[in-house]
């Protein structure tokens, strides 16, 4: 059975501090960057799964502001809770290779060397690839590449290109070149749209057009 003090106190000597029932945030976040951890529990509470995330307050509101206005009906409600809610959110299950599903069978440990297993995973594989980041910079940067633990792929194309924009825009990078750097991620763009009005699938191409235009 899996108790979570267990990991807070490993978890708040890494200096994540616990938000609410396996939600912990970073208490070396800067203004720009925040990090946050969230974990969950599967398969009758005996799988363990955490995802890392990292969130610029005013990016993610503009992504999810986006979305809602040109995503398509199936978004219009989405909604948005400050203290918690980060949509770049990637498996640390998947940079530590855990098992399936990127998850840990919590019964495969005694309770004290699963505490270890999370905070160690973290200390050592997690924090050298992101503690880093705490600039718009560092974040657009992050963001407009295809590199794990960081990928495109563990997160929603719309609203990761609407924070490209967002941050490229307030770092003084023009409409016509982050056209040019999105265009790679179009597909993943388009994948995670919703039918138009007309219900037809929405072009990226579109949806991009109308994200640099709403970020000027």
């Amino acid at each position: 059975m899996f108790d979570e003090k267990s990991i807070t106190p490993g978890l708040s000597e890494l200096g994540y501090v616990r938000l609410k029932r396996l939600t912990y945030k970073a208490s070396w976040s800067s203004t720009d960057v925040e990090h946050f951890l969230f974990a969950s529990l599967f398969a009758g509470g005996n799988r363990f799964l955490c995802d890392f995330g990292i969130r610029n307050p005013g990016a993610e509101q503009f992504a999810l502001e986006c979305l809602k206005l040109f995503g398509g009906p199936l978004f219009r409600d989405v909604r948005f809770d400050p203290r918690y809610d980060c949509s770049n959110r990637f498996p640390l299950g998947k940079l530590a290779a855990w098992s399936i599903g990127w998850s840990l069978t919590i019964s495969a440990f005694s309770e004290a060397a699963f505490a270890d297993k999370v905070k160690g995973d973290i200390e050592h594989l997690l924090l050298p690839a992101v503690r880093s980041i705490l600039s718009s910079a560092d974040l657009f940067s992050v963001l407009i590449k295809n590199v794990e633990p960081c990928s495109w792929v563990t997160v929603g194309g719309p609203l990761r290109a609407a924070k490209v924009v967002y941050l490229g825009r307030r770092l003084g990078v023009t409409n016509s070149e982050l056209r040019s750097m999105l265009q790679p991620y179009l597909t993943q763009i388009g994948g995670g749209l919703g039918r138009g009005g007309t219900g037809k699938m929405q072009s990226p191409d579109a949806f991009l057009e109308k994200i640099l235009h709403h970020a000027n």
